[in-house]
């Protein structure tokens, strides 16, 4: 330097940078630049056929799953899926699109293998649909031929005063026909006409099984136990009072003893409204010996006459 008095005297007031701050200075711009570029796409080595088609199933199946999760929820707590014979079939129609649809570009593999892969997966939610399809189907028919036999047993009511006897009071036919038309409502929305899931032959068999509890009900346990406890309840009501008194009836009897041997025999009783009756009787054995001893042999009076008085005393 020129001046080296001068020149000492800056280094002591501004130290030298560092030269690694320096070489970062120079290479930011640099560095910037990289990053605002546009970085080429990584190329990626296609996939095997078979990854393809799994792709495709896995994809497919996905859009099935979270339906039958939900589904089977509700199945295994005996509840129906509403609308579930029209929601499975749209699902399932759905799958067979997606896959279709993914598989149909996929030149490296062969029409025999997509319609393999194909054939696994419908199979697969054909079997699940048609499970849920017999397990609500199971529900329906146990809960209509239960809240039938209740129907029936609460339809029954006392028909006597004493309560020793119940009869129905609504048409016990057209409670069963009520109950299988339940079900039928019911069990319409479960059908998936596709795959041949109907109800009728589950409806056939609940006509008869109601037809034979119907029958049945009479002995059943049930109807037994509503009937001791309706004649126990009745036997435990209190009696009204009755008035206290003494209430007479009178009652007559009369006899006709003609001549003969005891062949002829004949009587005849009336009672009447107020409690009051008679009686009037013919014997023709006036000329039997027996009848004569006990008269010391003579005949017995042709009429004889016994009235009695019947005293009902309320304490």
């Amino acid at each position: 330097p020129s001046n080296p008095s001068s020149y000492y005297a800056s280094c002591l007031r501004e130290p030298p940078k560092p030269i690694y701050k320096m070489v970062l200075l120079r290479l930011l711009p640099l560095l910037l630049l990289l990053l605002l570029l546009p970085t080429p796409a990584l190329s990626s080595a296609p996939l095997p056929p078979s990854s393809l088609l799994s792709r495709s199933y896995s994809t497919s199946l996905n859009l099935f799953t979270p339906h039958l999760q939900s589904w089977s929820s509700r199945a295994s707590r005996g509840l129906l899926v509403p609308d579930f014979g029209a929601k499975a079939q749209k699902i399932r129609e759905q799958v067979e699109e997606c896959y279709d649809g993914m598989t149909l570009t996929l030149a490296a593999t062969s029409a025999a293998e997509r319609r393999a892969m194909k054939k696994k997966l419908m199979s697969y939610v054909d079997s699940q649909i048609s499970a849920l399809h017999s397990t609500q189907l199971a529900s329906a028919y146990a809960s209509t031929r239960s809240k039938f036999k209740k129907s029936l047993l609460s339809s029954h009511r006392v028909s006597r005063s004493d309560g020793s006897s119940l009869s129905p009071s609504v048409d016990s036919s057209s409670l069963l026909r009520s109950s299988c038309f339940s079900f039928q409502t019911a069990a319409e929305k479960l059908d998936v006409p596709s795959l041949s899931l109907s109800h009728s032959s589950s409806l056939q068999s609940l006509s008869e099984d109601l037809a034979r509890d119907l029958d049945d009900f009479p002995t059943s346990n049930a109807f037994v136990v509503k009937s001791m406890a309706s004649i126990k309840s009745s036997a435990s009501k209190p009696k009204p009072p009755q008035e206290r008194g003494i209430k007479p009836t009178f009652h007559l009897t009369s006899m006709f003893r003609p001549d003969g041997f005891g062949n002829l025999q004949a009587f005849l009783g009336y009672s009447f409204s107020n409690g009051n009756g008679v009686t009037v009787g013919v014997c023709n054995d006036a000329d039997s010996p027996e009848v004569m001893g006990q008269f010391g042999g003579e005949r017995p009076p042709l009429v004889r006459v016994q009235p009695k008085v019947h005293l009902d005393v309320d304490l």
